[in-house]
């Protein structure tokens, strides 16, 4: 016999982006309580993979919610398999839907803020290693935080928005 599935799983991919990411950051310090340093040379693989996964969810809910709003909004002129932060923004701000919502977009996607950050690290990512000297990141204390800012970004946008909540 199996189990349901929640219903986030089906009725709001945010959510379940969400929930993705925290497990992801779990088991970043699971590792880390059981190997002591996730540079252990039995961490490091495992580490990684979450270490990118999580990045990965981090982007995945942001996108989730841009699709959204894409919907939402009734955007047109946006692929929806070719969905970035600027070009929602773009298409807030030319059909003059949500000028408030795409400023907090912006935001969020302006260089050093924290939405920037998660791309660049992504990006670094792609060719280093986070868990690196030269990344010179503490990993969990950075994403517990990026966590608690993107929280705060989806709570504030989808209660500005009526539009956007389901």
């Amino acid at each position: 016999m199996t189990t349901p599935d929640p219903p986030f799983l089906e009725s709001d991919r945010i959510i379940f982006k969400l929930f993705a990411c925290e497990e992801h950051l779990k088991n970043i310090k699971k590792i880390k309580l059981q190997h002591g340093d996730l540079l252990s040379k039995d961490a490091r693989v495992s580490a990684e993979m979450e270490i990118d996964s999580l990045i990965s969810q981090i982007i995945g809910t942001v996108d989730s919610l841009l699709f959204r709003i894409i919907d939402k909004f009734q955007l047109t002129g946006i692929r929806k398999n070719r969905i970035e932060m600027p070009t929602v923004i773009s298409g807030l701000s030319a059909e003059s839907k949500g000028v408030e919502l795409a400023k907090e977009l912006q935001d969020a996607n302006l260089l050093g803020n924290w939405y920037w950050k998660i791309e660049g690290l992504r990006n670094y990512s792609l060719s280093g290693s986070l868990l690196s000297p030269d990344a010179s990141l503490d990993v969990i204390p950075y994403f517990e935080q990026t966590l608690v800012q993107l929280k705060e970004f989806i709570k504030n946008i989808i209660t500005k928005e009526p539009l956007l909540q389901e």
